[in-house]
């Protein structure tokens, strides 16, 4: 019997081991991880694992007081006038789920977090269905994906229109 998600070990990211701040710049280091990037196109087995990742990530929540944008921040010169509250909440949200910034080997790890960013959790499954379109996917097949995301079945209409006007206006 597997554990539920917020009882196991997190492996959705790499272990950060080390930190050096200097001169307002801030070198990280992380446990090594082996794999290849990320095959995004229909069909590819990595589909699932980026999947199960990227489900892990989804309930975790920024810490108060960590110095990352909010989601209203990032999208508000972009969205429709008097829609960016509609982003708002405290997840972790990747950002860039580039195929090359997710690794896979046995499971797919999110890696480069150059943008993490306080939100919506469905904002990342919206952004991982974006880069399915660039890979192949029909708008329909990336949506079934984004489907298997709790947030994003939960979250309305109206919020992910503003999304998708926010990105197209970016």
């Amino acid at each position: 019997m597997s554990l539920p998600v917020s009882k196991r070990r997190r492996e959705a990211c790499p272990r950060l081991i080390w930190r050096v701040e200097a001169k307002a710049w801030a070198l990280l280091g992380y446990s090594f991880l082996a794999g290849r990037h990320a095959d995004y196109r229909p069909g590819s087995p990595d589909l699932r694992l980026v999947q199960d990742a990227l489900n892990e990530v989804q309930i975790l929540t920024v810490p108060d007081g960590a110095p990352t944008l909010s989601a209203q921040q990032r999208w508000a010169l972009c969205a429709p006038t008097g829609s960016p509250h509609r982003f708002a909440s405290d997840r972790l949200l990747h950002t860039d789920l580039a195929p090359d910034n997710v690794l896979v080997g046995e499971r797919a790890h999110l890696v480069d977090w150059a943008w993490p960013t306080r939100g919506a959790a469905w904002i990342d499954p919206a952004i991982l269905a974006l880069r399915l379109i660039a890979a192949g996917h029909s708008p329909r097949q990336a949506d079934a994906i984004a489907r298997t995301f709790p947030s994003w079945k939960s979250a309305d209409l109206v919020s992910k229109c503003a999304f998708a006007t926010a990105n197209a206006r970016l």
